[in-house]
């Protein structure tokens, strides 16, 4: 394996996914909109579409990176997506970085590890599953679908009294929806390519889009952000014992460092929900006033 190589794409990956979401966020963040005005709006935004091409450039280097090195080395880089993405959104917007936002990334950087090391990591390319392993595709699809939907009706809940609470639950139904596209592309690579399935990773990829804007628009770029990181390959990787059949393959001290690191990731989440001031949005083009998009 070229370790090297793995360590300079993982951050490169990292970077883009950074870039990526400091464009989504600043993109979201000044639309007064909501709900499909919202994504009318952004896609009308050049900005917001480079946003795009840097989240596909990124996965794409992800994808290289795993072919060039080991998983263990590979995924712990990417949680540094969080801090170059605060990083580059306290100098997009000309503001600090507050003490309680880095207490939360440190908080995001030593548990995430210990989470994603639980998690069940297979390549794309092994045999399909035997029949009647795992508990049927659709029933789990099922089952995520209705997770979407409760997470985004408490979005809506939640609404402008709770902004930080209606992002994290905006940021849980896109991870979801994010986990659910990535494990349907694994079926069909398996050998379970249909329209069906297609359609559905198409949708999924678009309603997750859609609430990650909403989660940027409210919630900043700290708490949504660490959200999707971490319950995207959770739920693609449960998907994968669910539905698939795969070994979890962990061990009781994995599984144990694994749910001490989701409390310790849990408090970086609430650490990077700190209380923003109130913002009245802005038009597309218009001037952001300084600190109206301060995170902390």
């Amino acid at each position: 394996m070229l370790i090297p190589l793995a360590i300079l794409l993982a951050v490169a990956s990292a970077v883009f996914y950074a870039i990526s979401a400091v464009l989504q966020e600043r993109e979201a963040s000044r639309q007064s909109a909501a709900g499909l005005g919202l994504m009318a709006r952004l896609v009308r935004r050049r900005v917001w579409w480079a946003a795009v091409g840097a989240t596909l450039t990124g996965a794409t280097l992800h994808v290289a990176a795993l072919g060039a090195g080991p998983l263990v080395v590979v995924q712990p880089i990417g949680v540094s997506c969080l801090a170059i993405a605060l990083v580059l959104g306290a100098r997009v917007n000309r503001t600090p970085i507050s003490p309680r936002s880095w207490a939360g990334v440190l908080c995001v950087a030593l548990g995430l590890p210990a989470v994603l090391a639980a998690v069940p990591h297979h390549g794309p390319h092994g045999a399909p599953p035997a029949a009647g392993a795992g508990l049927g595709f659709w029933p789990v699809v099922g089952v995520l679908a209705a997770a979407v939907v409760v997470a985004a009706g408490a979005g809506l809940v939640c609404g402008r009294r709770l902004p930080r609470g209606a992002a994290v639950c905006y940021s849980v139904g896109a991870a979801l929806c994010f986990g659910l596209a990535s494990a349907t592309a694994k079926t069909m690579l398996l050998g379970h390519l249909t329209p069906e399935r297609v359609a559905l990773t198409a949708a999924a990829a678009l309603v997750g889009t859609a609430l990650a804007q909403h989660a940027y628009r409210g919630g900043g770029l700290g708490a949504p952000l660490a959200v999707l990181t971490l319950l995207d390959p959770l739920t693609a990787g449960a998907m994968g014992v669910l539905v698939l059949g795969e070994p979890f393959g962990t061990s009781p001290l994995t599984l144990a460092l694994g749910v001490l690191g989701l409390v310790v990731t849990a408090v970086g989440v609430g650490l990077l929900s700190a209380r923003r001031p109130a913002v009245t949005a802005a038009e597309p083009d218009a001037p952001v006033p300084v600190g109206a998009t301060s995170r902390g």
